[in-house]
């Protein structure tokens, strides 16, 4: 058996990390070996594993009062609260299929989802009352259940005749580059991602979460809330991000999980005002769900917080590779968690896996071109150090193809721009001359922070110049012709990565 390569960097809580099958295992777990240990914590209750376990079991009950037989797709929509936990978790001990509506949702697209996803019953927030009407009036077949405080249920519903391989959960990928889809995720590949988050963390178990990231989506899901229950963690749901740091400031967060952007934000408020603007407390910071400038990872080390990068995909149970070796490979998303097997096929990572999805729903035309003998196409351009750790390197469907042939990986030249400390962020794109040739344009947003403490005159010439001298590193086809400054930010996907723009030149 090989050795899990993440062992040497958390050794003293590796052997407490076991895997387990199913939801219904974890709850299990949870009440076990943390009963009266405060799971949830809420502005008027504190929400203990023990009472946690009562409250999903009465979700249980709730379905089986309602005759919703067990593997059919049971929708949740609420915001990120108390409520999501106890009915996501409830409908999946249960044995139903949790799909998981974000809570951005217009009345129609709960409609159209309702539809979608062939929904028996929609478990909502009291919030989502007015949201959920014009479905509830037009769909007399799916039952609609209120989130409250259901009545206690002395018998234990939970459905002990789960199957790891049994569908769990069905999570939307983010459609950034196509169509949202609805990934199916076993019981088996949701319990994978959620022990994978405890790897590399010497801090694992026993942490406060401060949670910022939507819990419909994965990484939101897995490495947030499920990892945090699996370690005996305490977690709180910033329900206002205006009263955010006041609230940290309060609740002392040991870890955030974090998109890019937003650790660029903590970043930013750290430098000025110190650590106790997020809390005094943080030992450690998750970023993922974009791509992670070098500069992060550097700069949170040099606070003393254990800054990890890392790659994952809905697809995937949000988990793929975490790197705990930021000090020494900045650039890298890491390593792979273990039980994936990957191959690279032109370039191409591919991979099959116990966090591997079943398929996306109802999708038969894109699971056709997703797989290919069981192996799972991420779309992703990788390469791999010579200590197996990973490095993206670009992504199939951004692939530029330039009027004389040659293609173009943007991903790649802008980590290259990304790697300068004074690059917040950027984005290459194919434009014309007045010539009407072919050229690649960067827009870059910039580090003002940086760039101030660096004296520059002229930011514009500064940045070019700089460009300039990467561009003798790259290929000709590669080279940038055109750089513009940005004074504010990029368009961004609600997971806070680039939208690119669609361009006909």
């Amino acid at each position: 058996m090989i050795e899990n390569p993440f062992k040497k960097y958390a050794p003293d809580i590796f052997d407490k990390i076991v895997l387990i099958d199913t939801v219904v295992d974890l709850l299990e777990k949870c009440k076990k070996e943390y009963s009266e240990k405060v799971a949830v914590k809420k502005e008027d209750e504190d929400i203990t594993y023990d009472k946690l376990y009562q409250d999903v079991n009465s979700v249980c009950g709730v379905l089986k009062n309602k005759n919703i037989d067990p593997l059919t797709n049971v929708g949740v929509i609420s915001f990120n609260n108390y409520n999501f936990v106890k009915a996501s978790l409830g409908v999946m001990a249960y044995g139903a299929v949790a799909t998981l509506l974000p809570f951005q949702l217009d009345e129609k697209a709960i409609y159209g989802c309702s539809l979608k996803y062939n929904l028996k019953a929609l478990f909502y927030d009291p919030a989502f009352e007015e949201k959920v009407t014009f479905a509830k009036n037009l769909l007399k077949d799916v039952q609609f259940i209120k989130i409250e405080n259901f009545e206690n249920i002395e018998e234990n519903l939970f459905n002990k005749e789960i199957k790891k391989e049994n569908r769990a959960c069905i999570v939307l990928t983010g459609g950034t580059t196509g169509k949202s889809k609805g990934a199916i995720l076993s019981h088996e590949a949701l319990m994978m991602g959620t022990v994978n988050g405890m790897y590399a963390d010497p801090n694992a178990f026993n942490h406060v979460y401060y949670s910022i990231m939507p819990l419909t989506h994965v990484f939101g899901l897995v490495r947030n809330l499920l990892t945090c229950l699996y370690s005996g963690s305490q977690i709180y749901f910033c329900t206002n991000m205006k009263e955010m740091f006041k609230e940290m400031q309060k609740l002392h967060p040991t870890i955030l999980i974090a998109v890019p952007a937003l650790a660029e934000l903590f970043l930013n408020l750290v430098k000025q005002f110190g650590l106790n603007m997020i809390g005094g407390a943080v030992n450690t910071i998750i970023c993922g769900g974009a791509s992670v400038p070098p500069y992060l990872t550097t700069e949170f080390r040099k606070l003393g917080i254990n800054f990890c990068p890392g790659y994952g995909l809905t697809e995937l149970a949000n988990l793929v590779s975490g790197n705990p070796a930021g000090d020494e490979k900045p650039s890298s998303v890491g390593l792979l968690y273990p039980h994936q097997e990957v191959k690279l096929v032109n370039d191409e990572l591919w991979i099959k896996g116990k966090n591997l999805m079943e398929c996306y729903y109802n999708e038969e035309e894109e699971n056709k071109t997703a797989f290919e003998d069981g192996w799972f196409k991420t779309g992703d351009l990788v390469k791999f150090d010579e200590d197996g750790y990973m490095y993206i390197v670009g992504r199939i469907k951004d692939i530029i193809v330039l009027s004389n042939g040659e293609n173009v990986s943007p991903a790649h030249i802008e980590s290259k721009i990304n790697e300068f400390d004074f690059i917040q962020d950027s984005l290459v794109y194919k434009d014309k001359n007045n010539f009407g040739m072919d050229i690649l344009v960067v827009e870059v947003l910039p580090r003002m922070s940086v760039l101030g403490k660096l004296n520059i005159e002229n930011p514009q010439i500064f940045i070019e110049e700089k460009i300039d001298e990467l561009n003798k590193t790259l290929f000709d086809y590669e080279k940038i012709s055109k750089v513009i400054i940005r004074k504010e930010d990029f368009a961004r996907s609600p997971s806070m990565k680039i939208i690119r723009p669609k361009r006909d030149v």
